[in-house]
């Protein structure tokens, strides 16, 4: 899964200054909400569910 780098466009450091007053009035459930609709556009699912983590990608083993 690609991130869609389209979808935002690129801030200078005083415009993404102004933001952080507006995310540290939201409480933690809002904060929630906004990452999770931030992903789904940055990653392509708006929409639709989340998708599922691939775990062919990860292994596990055990340590003697």
């Amino acid at each position: 899964m690609q991130m869609d780098r389209t979808a935002f466009k690129q801030q200078s450091v005083r415009e993404a200054a102004e933001h952080q007053s507006t995310y540290r009035a939201m409480s933690i459930q809002e904060k929630a909400e906004s990452f999770q609709y931030l992903m789904s556009v940055a990653f392509g699912f708006f929409g639709k569910s989340w998708p599922k983590m691939d775990k062919n990608c990860f292994s596990s083993s055990k340590r003697l």
